[in-house]
């Protein structure tokens, strides 16, 4: 084998060890609300909201809510309670 090969091959492998660990889109992780509700739930009992964005990992916005007995639900971004308390809740937190 000459020089030129043998420094190719150790590129290539070089590469292939560096982007073993990247994800490709579609293909890592999951979304972590299969099913969501877009019953109502009452403001008094919610403790807090997560907000998942769309990502590699879910093609869809994703909105847990953590009710204070602890149970968790998801809940559909689109409901119109939903928009509600996100928008009350952006309007509620300190400016920088």
């Amino acid at each position: 084998m000459n020089r030129a090969t043998t420094i190719m091959i150790v590129i290539l492998l070089l590469c292939a060890i560096t982007t073993q660990g990247i994800p490709i889109p579609g293909t890592q992780g999951h979304c972590q609300c299969p099913q969501t509700t877009a019953n109502p739930i009452d403001p008094r009992h919610i403790k807090s909201l997560k907000y998942i964005p769309k990502g590699p990992h879910c093609e869809t916005l994703e909105i847990i809510v953590t009710m204070k007995n602890g149970n968790r639900l998801c809940v559909s971004p689109d409901a119109g309670w939903v928009k509600i308390i996100i928008k009350a809740t952006k309007g509620a937190r300190p400016h920088k």
